[in-house]
């Protein structure tokens, strides 16, 4: 009784040596505790869709008169402002390399209700009035922007363009028996573009988007023939703001 009692207590110490020498089973890869942590998930890549509306205001336009119809030399220039409803559609894609960072472009093409007129300064009792009036707006932008959970702050600037018309009555009653002179430019006339924005995707695929938008076009020019006297020469120089909300689909 006494050796199996003595082989008991040899057989439990030569055990607990060798677990004790052993020690735990170590972690596989998989299992170890410096795992990374899951990568945070891309809620803002990939191609989307929308719609926006809003309201452009203190679209400033200075009007010269290049060839001295009314005033000058030297030229002389006058100005109005005009603003108006927008409404459109948009469509992009996002490329989120970083968890935080949001690389983009987006095209959009819409409305610009603005209009605006004002008499030229100096011009005959009757008056020259220079006018704009609603056409179609178009951008295209790069976009960067720093993402939180399912937030995104962005800017944004590129390219605009806007086919709304610019125009020149002289309402003088000329011999003739009609205006003195009536000129109009609706080209498709080009500029850039600087903004911001601030975008919730609140559900899978949609989000929701309030955009500031400074736009500049460049100068374009209104010819007026006049009874009995030739064509003269209107430049527009145009800028304005904009801000809208949108909602978006993401593919």
């Amino acid at each position: 009784m006494k050796a199996l009692a003595r082989f008991a207590v040899l057989s439990g110490s030569v055990a607990l040596t060798f677990f004790t020498m052993a020690g735990p089973e170590p972690l596989s890869v998989n299992e170890s505790k410096n795992e990374a942590k899951p990568e945070e998930p891309r809620l803002w890549q990939g191609f989307y869709i929308g719609i926006n509306a809003g309201y452009a205001f203190d679209l400033d336009t200075d009007v010269s008169d290049l060839d001295f119809l009314n005033a000058g030399p030297p030229v002389r220039t006058f100005s109005f402002d005009s603003d108006g409803p927008v409404a459109g559609g948009q469509v992009g894609f996002n490329l989120q390399p970083l968890s935080w960072l949001v690389l983009g472009i987006e095209g959009d093409v819409g409305y610009l209700g603005v209009h605006g007129r004002a008499r030229q300064p100096g011009s005959p009792p009757a008056g020259t009035f220079a006018e704009i009036n609603p056409g179609v707006y178009a951008t295209a932008r790069g976009r960067i922007g720093w993402a939180h959970d399912n937030w995104l702050l962005y800017a944004t600037g590129g390219w605009f363009g806007s086919d709304y018309e610019r125009r020149i009555d002289d309402t003088t009653i000329c011999s003739c028996g009609t205006v003195l002179g009536k000129g109009s430019n609706d080209d498709f006339e080009s500029g850039y573009t600087v903004g911001g924005g601030l975008e919730w995707l609140f559900r899978d695929h949609w989000s929701l988007r309030i955009e500031y938008l400074y736009f500049n076009l460049e100068n374009s020019t209104v010819n007026v023939p006049v009874f009995q006297s030739g064509t003269f020469r209107f430049g527009f120089d145009d800028d304005g703001h904009i801000v809208r909300g949108g909602l978006n689909f993401k593919f």
